[in-house]
């Protein structure tokens, strides 16, 4: 599906109660997310090497490939997806025109509080960060809730609870353009994506802002 401008398209008016009600902190919660996913025979690669690295360290077993995913805006509060926000968060998203997403992993390393496995790269991945931004700031021009930013870089985890783990040797990177991004509901504790929509990216787009550091080398 290509990326389509709605011209004129009003404000929704949508607030923080979206969001499910609140209840009691008995366990964590399913997520809505923006992400990026890998080809898949990018995704079995990654699968692979995280199977064979864990195998002698870990019983954890390595994230299905067709999982895989690098997030760009996340929401964990809900129960049960909530369709009145996934609904006009998909109007918003088809209405934005982004160029595709360039993506390097040449590093592994323990995120979460040193808990989970996962890629990413050393130099960072700032694309993917200007287009969270935009995609962002297109969500909140519409008074939808906020999706919080990624915490840490950009990356894919490989294996979650792995605990105490050596990191993985990259000897040579994953790396893809991402076509498309995609709105996903993450069941907690069913290791399983619910799909509510997926995007084109256009490479006819406005290009992203260049970085100070390349602004400095073309002077």
């Amino acid at each position: 599906m290509s990326l389509r401008k709605h011209a004129g398209q009003p404000s929704l008016p949508f607030g923080e109660g979206w969001l499910s009600k609140p209840a009691r902190p008995v366990r964590p919660k399913s997520k809505l997310m923006f992400v990026l996913k890998p080809s898949a025979p990018l995704g079995l690669a990654m699968h692979g090497a995280a199977t064979l690295h864990a195998a002698n360290q870990n019983t954890r077993e390595a994230y299905p490939a067709h999982l895989l995913h690098m997030s760009l805006l996340c929401m964990e509060q809900f129960d049960e997806p909530p369709m009145a926000l996934i609904e006009a968060t998909r109007m918003v998203a088809a209405g934005l025109q982004a160029r595709p997403v360039p993506i390097t992993l040449d590093s592994s390393g323990l995120f979460g509080g040193k808990r989970h496995l996962a890629l990413y790269r050393a130099r960072g991945n700032p694309v993917v960060n200007q287009f969270a931004q935009m995609l962002r700031s297109a969500l909140s021009r519409h008074n939808l809730p906020s999706f919080r930013m990624a915490d840490a870089a950009p990356h894919v985890t490989l294996i979650y609870g792995c605990g105490r783990i050596e990191t993985m040797p990259v000897e040579r990177n994953y790396a893809w353009i991402a076509g498309e991004f995609m709105l996903i509901y993450s069941h907690y504790g069913q290791t399983r994506h619910e799909e509510f929509g997926r995007w084109s990216f256009d490479p006819n787009a406005p290009a992203y802002p260049a970085r100070p550091e390349q602004l400095r080398m073309m002077i």
